[in-house]
């Protein structure tokens, strides 16, 4: 029954000269590039718009925006499963089709109610569904060389950023912002579904194929790494070192790892939707926060190779513990950068923050507990990620109409990060508690 879902021999994969995973690769990839109208750098750009039409004021829409965030939270779990079950080129391209429907939905929107709908769709299908899909479908395709794969993709989704914002912002100049989410809409609908059912393929041995594949366009993209050993001396010959969800949450490195990805999408959003409010809070002019939004998505895609590269070299614990010491720094900074000198620093601490943390979760993951459940187990991470996402800006919201500023939302984010910071240099691999065969 299972061998008729398969595709047949004359499919593209097996008329492919090179290692289909790249294919695979570049489709994902878009995909990624495909989430931007889910993610906070492009509702930013529309808060204004939002507040002029609607008539309210910005914490009541920052705290709108959580709400939906939060709402679409709880179906990546599910969503995740879904993955699982069904397959990512399937999920994708539903996925995908679902997007550009509520993205041309965005020219409905009359009031606070529908805006609320509004954010729950795009954040529960941009920022969580298609992102979860694209980065799982590559994850499957590439094992060894996982980590500097998933950085090559996160480089490309960093450099389109920088130009993305600058080219969102003219479009919001010269059209209504309803006619511009329809522009996004068609874009959604006329490239990226077509190239998600096309191009994208589920595993590799659906083709009696091999993660990473062995050919010269492999060779070339990259170096051949071993597999890092703390994760395989945890690995389970049995069924090799592949995790239920249940399974993971029993795992006390589970939890330290969720914990400290948790807040960088936390306070990374609340900064990110609040940037201008925050420049200008600290003396800045509000042109100076776009600026470095553009240094600091370029800066990302250079921490993204060299993240990439490490992740595949060192402990996950200690990358963990990188990157929320730059999340730390980044906080601190943010506090005290009315020294316009303090402001590179700050965009390059943040970039460590923001670039590394893509590269991360689509590598830890599958490499402490395989790949045949990444899409249940990354659909719970996700899930508490996007959570974390919705309550940043409320935090931010709150602590500047309580206090006048943003410093009490970021001493509560350092205090927070360095108890993850600690304990990850204490993570161990997980291990199963097995029956010896004699």
């Amino acid at each position: 029954m299972l061998k008729s879902l398969h595709l047949p021999k004359t499919d593209l994969v097996r008329r492919t000269p090179f290692f289909y995973g790249w294919v695979v690769w570049a489709a994902a990839t878009l995909g990624l590039i495909a989430t931007s109208p889910g993610q906070s750098f492009t509702v930013s750009l529309f808060f204004d718009h939002f507040i002029a039409d609607f008539n309210l004021d910005r914490t009541t829409v920052s705290s709108m925006y959580g709400l939906g965030t939060f709402i679409a939270s709880l179906s990546l779990t599910w969503v995740g499963r879904q993955i699982d079950r069904v397959g990512n080129r399937r999920a994708s391209t539903v996925i995908a089709i679902l997007f550009a429907i509520v993205l041309a939905l965005w020219t409905t929107v009359m009031g606070p109610f529908g805006l609320l709908i509004g954010f729950t769709a795009i954040r529960g299908l941009g920022q969580g569904s298609l992102s979860l899909s694209s980065t799982t479908v590559v994850a499957q395709w590439f094992e060894r060389r996982r980590g500097q794969v998933l950085s090559l993709m996160m480089v490309i989704f960093s450099l389109f950023q920088s130009q993305y914002i600058l080219w969102l912002e003219d479009m919001l100049i010269r059209y209504d912002w309803r006619q511009v989410w329809l522009i996004l809409a068609g874009i959604m609908a006329v490239v990226v579904v077509p190239v998600s059912w096309l191009l994208l393929r589920n595993k590799p041995e659906d083709y009696d194929m091999q993660p990473d594949g062995d050919d010269l366009v492999d060779e070339i993209m990259t170096d051949v790494v071993e597999a890092m050993p703390d994760v395989a001396d945890g690995a389970d010959p049995v069924d090799d070192g592949n995790w239920t969800l249940s399974e993971a949450l029993r795992t006390p490195i589970f939890w330290i790892f969720t914990l400290g990805r948790v807040l960088g999408p936390t306070f990374g959003t609340g900064l990110i939707l609040h940037q201008v409010s925050l420049f200008q809070s600290l003396g800045h002019d509000g042109s100076l926060a776009t600026a470095t939004f553009s240094q600091f998505t370029l800066m990302s895609a250079v921490v993204a190779i060299v993240f990439g590269w490490l992740m595949d070299r060192f402990r996950p614990g200690l990358m963990l513990a990188v990157q929320l010491g730059a999340l730390v720094a980044t906080m601190l900074l943010a506090t005290a950068m009315s020294n316009p000198t303090l402001v590179p620093i700050y965009a390059i601490t943040f970039a460590m923050v923001m670039g590394s943390g893509g590269v991360f979760d689509g590598t830890v993951w599958p490499n402490l507990f395989g790949r045949r459940h990444q899409g249940a187990i990354r659909g719970f991470v996700t899930t508490i990620n996007v959570i974390g996402s919705a309550v940043g800006p409320v935090i931010f919201g709150l602590s500047y109409d309580l206090t006048g500023n943003y410093s009490a939302a970021l001493f509560v984010g350092v205090a927070l990060a360095l108890v993850p910071l600690l304990l990850s240099f204490f993570a161990k691999p997980p291990t199963r508690r097995k029956q010896k065969v004699a």
